[in-house]
């Protein structure tokens, strides 16, 4: 008898509490409502599933009150999505809708100010702050995904690549593709375009509330390619090239026409001396991009970089005969010129110090001579284009300077 009369009362104490708890937060008394909230919290294990319910709902509601009151504005905003979601997760589990009803309001309000303070701080380049509000507004409506979709965008933009590629991940995972509709209308209040999303009945809600004014509808395109393609960059950047292939070939598969989807595979291959697959792939893009300087000249690159030069000098040639101002081809011919002077070098060294070698000596500088004014003539073509790269202006001087001493 005595046990029951505790519980009794322990329902009765939280009953009070909870009508305090109303009259605090509708008068916005954070700092009263945040003792009794804690008050609450510690008879939580006896209270009913209606108590419980209003304790999650009060508690999002101070939550906000206390971050538009200034204190802790991200950490309570943060804590207040926790507590909505809590809501409604508890209230769908025990088959209610008491307080879910209520609070959906306040969810939507805490949602346009979210997107409205991130759609700010990306206009104005703040990227990282506007990729975490982004994602605080996913975390509070998930059927949004556009909303982590746009976090991941702007981490990227803020060069925030660890961040990117968690929020990338989430949307593979969720095979997110991005073809869908936002609903937008104008505030009567701020004049702003406000985003509502893909919640089609609080759009048209809040127009015939006469709140918001100018309904449209934007239509998304698909941006399954480019998450995985981002999501390659990144990886690869990491060198983490086990698991950038299949995001890479996927990306690829997607989205044939971008180069960059191309490029990323012959890198991977590149790097991971698989060259059988590196010349598939090649083979398969000069015919898909015959006259793709960038395809081209990375092709060039990679054979210089494995002493084929000839095979190098093939694709150089076929970008200048594309544009006869590519800076870079210009540039690269007058490296591979330069890597003649080693071996003409070498066999000058090797002559003994004899009147009879004068004439070979006399042969093989002519030549050197020949190698370096070759290069100086791509290299001068190459200048006029663009003078501003310190290193070929540096040595344009060191070639000029041997050319006259000599």
């Amino acid at each position: 008898m005595s046990m029951l009369l505790i519980a009794c009362s322990s329902s009765f104490a939280q009953k009070n509490e909870l009508k305090d708890l109303e009259r605090l937060v509708n008068r916005k008394n954070t700092t009263e409502a945040t003792v009794v909230l804690e008050k609450v919290e510690a008879m939580l294990n006896d209270a009913t599933e209606d108590q419980k319910a209003a304790y999650y709902f009060y508690k999002a509601q101070n939550e906000i009150n206390l971050a538009n009151s200034g204190v802790a504005f991200n950490e309570n905003r943060q804590k207040a999505i926790q507590s909505i979601n809590q809501l409604i997760k508890f209230e769908n589990e025990t088959k209610s809708k008491k307080y879910t009803t209520e609070i959906l309001p306040i969810k939507n309000t805490l949602l346009a100010s979210l997107v409205d303070d991130a759609i700010d701080n990306n206009r104005n380049k703040n990227y990282k702050n506007s990729s975490r509000l982004f994602e605080q507004a996913y975390i509070l409506n998930t059927n949004d995904t556009i909303y982590l979709y746009h976090a991941a965008s702007d981490a990227i933009n803020a060069n925030d690549f660890d961040f990117a590629e968690t929020k990338l991940k989430q949307l593979v995972k969720l095979n997110y593709n991005g073809k869908s509709q936002t609903y937008v209308a104008s505030s009567q209040t701020t004049g702003d375009v406000q985003s509502f999303g893909s919640d089609k009945k609080a759009r048209d809600l809040a127009v015939k509330s006469g709140t918001h004014t100018k309904p449209e509808t934007i239509f998304n395109n698909n941006v399954k390619p480019e998450i995985y393609t981002n999501l390659t960059h990144i990886l690869l950047n990491k060198q983490n090239y086990t698991e950038a292939e299949a995001y890479a070939l996927e990306a690829y598969n997607l989205d044939k026409n971008n180069i960059n989807n191309l490029l990323n595979i012959l890198f991977l291959y590149y790097n991971t001396n698989r060259l059988d697959q590196y010349q598939k792939f090649a083979k398969e893009g000069v015919e898909r991009f015959p006259e793709n300087e960038s395809l081209l000249y990375n092709l060039a690159v990679i054979h210089v970089q494995n002493n084929e030069n000839e095979e190098a000098n093939k694709y150089l040639n076929r970008i200048l005969q594309l544009n006869p101002q590519n800076f870079d081809a210009l540039k690269a011919f007058g490296n591979l010129e330069l890597q003649k002077d080693a071996d003409v070098t070498n066999k000058i060294n090797a002559l003994p110090n004899t009147a009879a070698s004068d004439k070979k000596r006399a042969e093989l500088m002519n030549e050197k001579k020949l190698i370096y004014q070759t290069a100086l003539d791509y290299y001068t073509t190459a200048q006029e284009i663009n003078n501003k790269d310190e290193g070929l202006n540096e040595l344009i001087s060191q070639i000029k300077q041997f050319l006259n001493q000599n």
